[in-house]
């Protein structure tokens, strides 16, 4: 099999957290990308490609792929998702981006196929997972499409239909553009098929017949122990983070008029650790965090004693789970955690509505 040219490739990490950004970046390299690239939010994404194109000839791709986080701060992933299929501004439309997120909710997964995203990666990742998703991305890109309200790759992966899309277009209604085609009358059409070649696929060496590579053992084994090797530095990180969390949750009661700030930072806390936990072999932590990040996404504006007896037991979970590195299933440990935090959460509960 054909061993793809992945040094040839560049890659543009969006992700608001430096630490997985981190890893990201480090995974990606491992892997054999050539160069990787890391910004911190969407808007920093859009000012580095904006500073890219006006720093190459015309018609340069600014980068060959680009791994976004979806949940970010101001401007997140699918804003910079929709600035890259519709802007003007944008340097290539058609450029593949894969989001990332621990949200792997079906809505959010709607919402980035719906605004054109090459594919979804859900966290907790693996270095398999990311290699298997760019490379697929490479050797298999989807055909653009353009139609009313969309634009973006096919989302037809399969026979079941999809709204939006053109399935009911009559041939004599769908116009194909090659890249060496002159799209004439194209107002006539309403839809567009956008046929062009395989520019990436051919940059690291594929031939548009070749099938999807896979990378040898020793490689992915490579790019996960780097991964594996960062899990003392997360749980060290994650230490700070829960303890910052926890002074928020006590804040709850004390501070009526910044409850609703305090539980969308203790969320969006919740909803990090849920993507990271299980990167890091401590899935624990993402079970944990997920159901601590569906008992403050409710919109409160107020918090009674029990509701905050309910988070406090989430975020004391997660300090034991860390304390005692409780990685894996825990065993007997993990067990008890767990079940000990049912309780909890079967006794408040009950009067909070949530759960």
């Amino acid at each position: 099999m054909t061993q793809p040219k992945l040094d040839l490739l560049s890659v543009l990490v969006v992700e608001d957290s430096g630490f997985i950004r981190s890893v990201l970046t480090a995974t990606l390299r491992a892997i054999g990308i050539g160069r990787v690239e890391g910004v911190a939010s969407g808007a920093d994404a859009i000012r580095w490609l904006e500073d890219r194109r006006a720093a190459l000839p015309p018609g340069t791709a600014p980068v060959d792929l680009i791994l976004s986080d979806l949940v970010m701060p101001e401007v997140n992933g699918l804003m910079l998702l929709r600035w890259i299929r519709y802007s003007p501004k944008s340097p290539d439309k058609f450029l593949p981006v894969l989001m990332l997120s621990g949200a792997a909710d079906r809505q959010y997964v709607e919402q980035a196929r719906d605004l054109g995203a090459t594919d979804f990666i859900a966290k907790p990742f693996s270095a398999q997972t990311i290699a298997s998703r760019l490379l697929f991305a490479i050797a298999r890109p989807r055909r653009f499409v353009l139609a009313k309200g969309y634009f973006g790759p096919d989302r037809r992966r399969a026979d079941k239909p999809v709204a939006m899309d053109c399935r009911t277009t009559a041939p004599s209604e769908i116009l194909v553009v090659h890249s060496a085609s002159k799209a004439r009358g194209i107002d006539r059409f309403p839809v567009i098929y956008f046929d062009l070649p395989n520019r990436l696929g051919a940059k690291v060496g594929l031939a548009p017949r070749d099938p999807v590579p896979t990378l040898p053992p020793e490689v992915l084994a490579a790019a996960e122990e780097e991964i594996l090797n960062r899990a003392g530095d997360y749980a060290v990180w994650i230490g700070a983070e829960v303890e910052e969390m926890g002074r928020r949750v006590d804040r709850l009661p004390r501070e009526p008029d910044s409850v609703p700030a305090l539980l969308a930072q203790v969320n969006r806390s919740a909803h990090e650790m849920r993507g990271q936990g299980g990167i890091f072999g401590y899935p624990l932590i993402t079970h944990i965090a997920k159901s601590l990040y569906e008992a403050t996404r409710s919109g409160l504006t107020t918090v009674t004693a029990s509701e905050h007896l309910l988070f406090k037991a989430h975020v004391d979970a997660i300090k034991a789970v860390m304390t005692g590195r409780v990685s894996g299933d825990g065993g007997a440990t993990g067990q008890q955690l767990l079940a000990s935090l049912e309780v909890a959460k079967r006794k408040y509960a009950k009067a909070t509505g949530v759960g």
